[in-house]
């Protein structure tokens, strides 16, 4: 009992150091229904935790994972029909985590190539996936500590005409999925795939992007 208390601390207290990253923003005048023909430049990262084994994730998820979600964020925007001109995609398939959400892309060039398109809008998406060990249940009073997988994103959306931010959102707990499904009362756990936890985040994205 001793051992999981500490061990609760210590994840506490590492998961309160995470940087939060960029305020949120939101224009009073945008409207959702203005995106019609936007430029999306994406960057989808996994982290590498430096020790094989248990919270690394396999070769075939680095390959992988980077292009299904491009194709997961393409459908989500057909479906609300919205028809992007070009996507730009940056896999970052071994990340140090060190870099700061929504840092480190080049505004200025994707405003430039959304131009180049004829794009209305220029919306940036960037995705992690990370694997560690994470508590759950806790509110319930039965908490239990499990490796989780996780994909989180935070996105920006910025005007052409004007070259004015509209929109950020920086990575939180509810652009957040997660591969365990806990069932507290019942002390049980189900775990989702990839491609299901990626379908999850893309549409918190796009929920949080196009909300009236």
């Amino acid at each position: 009992m001793r051992v999981l208390a500490t061990l609760l601390l210590a994840l506490t207290l590492t998961q309160g150091c995470v940087s939060p990253g960029p305020a949120a923003f939101r224009d009073p005048g945008f409207r959702p229904s203005q995106i019609r023909r936007p430029a999306i430049l994406l960057r989808v990262s996994l982290d590498r935790t430096g020790a094989f084994g248990e919270g690394e994730f396999s070769a075939q998820e680095r390959a992988a994972l980077p292009e299904a979600y491009e194709a997961a964020l393409l459908e989500g925007l057909n479906v609300e029909g919205i028809l992007p001109l070009d996507i730009s995609l940056t896999a970052n398939r071994s990340s140090r985590g060190s870099q700061e959400p929504l840092e480190g892309f080049d505004r200025a060039q994707a405003r430039s190539r959304g131009a180049a398109v004829n794009a209305d809008y220029v919306v940036i998406v960037d995705a992690r996936f990370y694997r560690r060990e994470l508590v759950h249940c806790r509110e319930a009073g039965r908490p239990f500590v499990a490796l989780t997988t996780v994909a989180t994103a935070g996105f920006e959306l910025h005007r052409l005409r004007a070259g004015a931010r509209l929109l950020a959102e920086p990575p939180g707990p509810e652009l957040q999925a997660t591969d365990l499904v806990a069932d507290c009362e019942r002390k049980r756990a189900t775990r989702r795939t990839s491609q299901e936890i990626m379908e999850e985040s893309v549409g918190k994205v796009l929920r949080r992007l196009l909300k009236p």
